[in-house]
């Protein structure tokens, strides 16, 4: 017999077993975590049971399905992988003829160990068991077996509000005793584990003001408000509400004196928030800081999380021109400054400032016909300069001159938040401060290369940070090359996935990785495939920006046009200095047919970026979607050369279906040749101007593969003609959009406008029969 299997073998085990509960389900040490998921659901019943459990139990908890017989031995056969824990020596599993048991005196776990450290008031043992984060009891081993998951979901509940109350208790008494700094401590990694607890938010609200610190006690009251708005809920209780009102009218107390030495616990115990990433096509939101970070007596520049100021824009010249652009861009800063929820503010004047804040100058310039723009980011106790750039336009190119201003110093700043650590101070290490600016000076400038390097170095000199993996993940996805070799554009794609699991193994709710993850499809859906992924993200971070605006593209490009327009007004909300995401929100309005709101959205953005080359483009959209003779203006408001261009032949077309016929077949077939996804939107051409057998002659010749998810456009309001024949559904079965509705059971916005020759379900179930419905599997689409 194999020796591994002798009978009488003994496992030697160096130290006490720890099973780790909350969370993934792990062992300390790890050689003697078994493979099996319903070994390791074995192992996690047995240490939470008092007593010995029967076989009979055991089996019909993880086998409900299977007969008695085969129940017990799918057991005898776990019980087998188990044989480290049988076998050792002295026995950490007692396998008895009727009964199971594990030996408490011999294997311990985690919440055991932080139930204990809460009884002793053990601070350091407490935040080293209690999770920084929101994860659940035994986050990995759902779908073991039904009669498992009606157990775990009864025993998660039980687990999470004995750890939430007992570890409360432990801060109360660490607040009656005047520790303020422990029980912040404590008090504010429950929030993090458990963001709703009204309990845990009281304590934070008492400690802070204790502390002397007003703004502390109104953020702690604002993250409440908000965990509990997307939860259950609604709104805080009457006494939480009461507490936060009858503190914020008191005066608090002044400040304590710093103590001497802080302990152990308290110096380590500055929590670590995990925080959006808000990095995708351009700069993307200053999400909220981590508020709640401690700011209790110590030193600021040790303690408070960083905000970012903005000082009064410099204007060199002081010449008329500089004056309105300084005024523009000031306007930028003040929207950026009310979304990002205080992390941002606007200043009056130049003031010293707390060493841990960023300081943004902007210094502007006319040069001749061309205009400078200087924006850094500074140290405001020693003026050092920590990141800069020279950004120059033609004079008559302001407007987008001031766009990059504003988008370079939001990402920057959004950038390394994110990387330093939204809640803790701005890192002293001055090698990690000087590449965090490096990596992020990189992103801004879509230097990939670099960005990917430098961010490569920050994971392997600091491993474990879920987000700084999650934004590798991000960056080597936002920087692919499609036009190289197919193979290294394969092998790039599998390193952003690996770091986008990587960051999953640390955080299995990484908005930032799951996004990633989102965009690492290959098939022509891969924006509507990666919907699942998107709504994971924003489960979690329910503003994250770079999953906002993908979830805004995907749903539209799956057909739920109108669903699609909230996520891109939430993008653009939290980023008020992108025009790209402005003018999202009027197609997204337009393409809903709600063109009121879509006119009201692009006066908005022109206000706010008069001139900028972007909105002519959105302008004739508009045109075509409101009527002949709003085309016909957008066509007479072109210039000489505009006119030649192929778009506008079309809308010229449009606006006078008798004008240029010959000329607009000839140029449509020279684009088709130069670009065959451009057959999408011919073919929406003519069914605006009433030509349907041209329109479908065009649709028959579109391709459905390499389509640069050109069908969208056929989803426009003054394409509702071509939608109705069955071509059309046909078409997009074959792309494969069918099978993605039927195994969603959701069906497009179209599926229900009037005059519809087909109808969606029965024609996806005839195609079906037929076996020319779609995707991977179908015969139509090989």
């Amino acid at each position: 017999m194999n020796s591994a299997f002798a009978k009488n073998e003994r496992y030697a085990v160096a130290a006490t077993p720890i099973l780790r509960l909350l969370g993934d389900f792990a062992v300390e040490p790890a050689g003697l975590a078994p493979s099996g998921r319903k070994a390791r659901a074995l192992l996690a019943r047995l240490v939470l049971a008092d007593a010995p459990l029967a076989r009979d139990r055991l089996s019909a908890l993880l086998w409900s399905r299977r007969p008695d017989a085969q129940a017990h031995a799918s057991l005898r056969q776990c019980l087998v992988e188990l044989k480290p824990w049988t076998r050792a020596s002295p026995p950490l599993l007692q396998a008895g003829r009727e009964t199971v048991a594990i030996d408490h005196t011999q294997v311990a776990d985690d919440i055991s160990l932080l139930r204990a450290a809460c009884a002793a008031d053990d601070v350091a043992a407490v935040l080293t068991r209690l999770p920084a984060h929101d994860v659940r009891f035994l986050a990995d081993l759902e779908g073991v077996d039904d009669a498992w998951d009606d157990w775990l979901m009864v025993e998660r509940a039980r687990q999470e509000e004995v750890i939430v109350r007992e570890v409360l208790a432990m801060a109360d008494r660490l607040l009656q005793r005047g520790h303020l700094e422990q029980a912040l401590t404590v008090a504010d990694r429950v929030t993090r584990f458990d963001p709703c607890s009204e309990h845990a938010a009281r304590i934070v609200m008492h400690a802070r003001w204790e502390a002397g610190d007003g703004d502390g006690l109104r953020h702690a009251w604002h993250r409440i408000e908000d965990a509990l708005a997307r939860g259950i809920d609604d709104r805080p209780s009457v006494e939480t509400a009461e507490l936060y009102r009858s503190l914020s009218e008191r005066q608090c107390p002044p400040a304590p004196a710093i103590p001497a030495q802080r302990s152990a616990a308290s110096a380590g115990g500055s929590p670590s928030l995990r925080s959006a990433i808000g990095l995708g096509a351009a700069a993307l939101t200053l999400a909220l800081v981590g508020a709640d970070a401690p700011r209790t007596a110590a030193p600021a520049a040790m303690l408070a999380a960083p905000a970012v100021r903005v000082e009064p824009i410099e204007a060199r010249g002081r010449d008329a021109i500089e004056d309105r652009f300084a005024d523009a861009l000031a306007g930028d800063f003040a929207r950026l400054a009310k979304a990002s929820g205080g992390v941002v503010r606007v200043l009056d004047s130049k003031a010293a400032g707390r060493g841990g804040d960023f300081v943004v100058r902007v210094a502007i310039e006319r040069d001749g016909g061309e205009f400078v723009s200087e924006p850094r980011v500074v140290d405001p106790l020693n003026g050092s300069i920590l990141w800069s750039s020279r950004l120059t336009a033609p004079v008559g190119d302001l407007s987008r001159l001031r766009e990059r201003t504003a988008l370079a110093v939001a990402g920057l700043v959004d950038c390394a938040l994110t990387l330093n650590g939204r809640s803790q101070p701005l890192s002293t290490d001055a090698d990690r401060r000087s590449l965090v600016f490096a990596i992020c000076d990189a992103h801004i400038a879509y230097d990939g290369p670099r960005a990917i390097r430098l961010m490569e170095e920050l994971v392997e000199r600091w491993p474990g940070d879920a987000d700084a993996l999650g934004m590798l993940a991000q960056v080597r996805i936002k920087h692919l090359s499609h036009d190289g070799d197919p193979a290294a554009l394969g092998a790039e794609r599998s390193r952003a996935i690996d770091a986008a699991q990587r960051a999953l193994a640390i955080d299995p709710g990484n908005a930032a990785a799951l996004t990633a993850l989102s965009q690492t499809g290959v098939s022509e859906l891969f924006m509507v495939e990666a919907l699942p992924l998107l709504d994971r993200a924003l489960a979690t971070d329910p503003e994250y920006p770079a999953a906002l605006m993908s979830s805004a593209v995907g749903l539209f490009m799956a057909g739920y046009v109108r669903a699609g327009v909230d996520p891109a007004e939430r993008a653009a909300r939290g980023d008020p200095t992108s025009i790209y995401k402005a003018l999202g929100v009027v197609r997204r309005y337009a393409a809903a047919g709600q063109m009121e709101e879509a006119m009201a959205q692009f006066a908005a953005a022109e206000a706010i970026w008069p001139g900028h080359p972007d909105l002519t483009e959105h302008r004739r959209r508009l045109a075509v979607e409101l009527g002949r003779t709003n085309a016909a203006e957008a066509y007479r408001a072109a210039t000489a050369e505009e006119r030649r261009t192929f778009d506008m032949l079309l809308i010229r077309q449009f606006a006078d279906p008798s004008a240029g016929s010959r000329a607009v077949e000839v140029a449509a077939e020279a684009e088709f040749a130069q670009n065959r996804s451009v057959a999408y939107a011919i073919a929406a051409h003519y069914a605006r101007i009433g030509d349907m057998p041209k329109a479908l002659s065009w649709l028959a010749r579109a391709p459905v593969r390499n389509t640069d998810g050109q069908w969208s456009l056929l989803y426009w309001p003054s394409v509702a003609p071509l939608r109705r024949d069955p071509l059309f559904f046909r078409t997009l079965a074959r792309i494969g959009l069918v099978d993605f509705w039927r195994r969603q059971d959701r069906w497009p916005d179209f599926c229900s406008e009037p005059g519809l020759r087909y109808d969606c379900r029965q024609e996806a179930g005839r195609l079906a029969r037929l076996g020319r419905a779609i995707s991977g599997g179908s015969g139509a689409s090989r």
